[in-house]
């Protein structure tokens, strides 16, 4: 919720506050949401075609605890102008948790968006517009990832294994 109160700050004044009573409205659901039976939760719409039972469901396997566990290498990429992830909160966050850990890996990408696309606005407030805009992915994106598949000699049929766990 703290990027779509990013997006508030940007906003004329009457917009800012629509925009804060749905937050406020928001966060009563999500705040419901550790109350709810599970079948209250598969028929509870949080927003879009999203349902409670979802966010339950995430909210009882933390990512931080499979970043702490794990053994495998990861890597973890991130454009500086993603405003769906914040870089500054997010990104520096996850850095912070795996400090000491040899097989994270991480790679910060200046003026990329959460799809790693080029940015074209910069601005949070038109991140959706950004979207609609024909690109590719950063060039530079897929040639690290390719070089950090072939520096770990990741064994596919090793690495399913991690998938099948669950």
């Amino acid at each position: 919720m703290s990027q779509s109160e990013d997006v508030l700050t940007q906003l004329p004044k009457l917009l800012q506050k629509i925009g804060n009573r749905q937050i406020a409205g928001l966060r009563a659901k999500f705040d419901a949401i550790p109350g709810m039976s599970e079948e209250k939760a598969k028929e509870t719409k949080v927003f879009g075609k999203t349902y409670a039972w979802y966010f339950r469901e995430m909210a009882g396997h933390p990512a931080v605890d499979y970043l702490i566990a794990i053994e495998k290498p990861v890597l973890i990429l991130q454009g500086d102008k993603d405003f769906q992830v914040s870089a500054k909160r997010d990104f520096a966050l996850y850095q912070q948790i795996c400090r000491g850990k040899a097989n994270i890996s991480f790679k910060l990408y200046p003026g990329l968006n959460h799809l790693f696309m080029n940015s074209v606005f910069g601005r949070v407030k038109d991140f959706k517009k950004e979207y609609k805009i024909a690109q590719k992915v950063s060039a530079k994106v897929l040639e690290d990832i390719a070089e950090w598949i072939l520096g770990h000699h990741v064994n596919v049929q090793s690495s399913r294994t991690i998938f099948s766990q669950s």
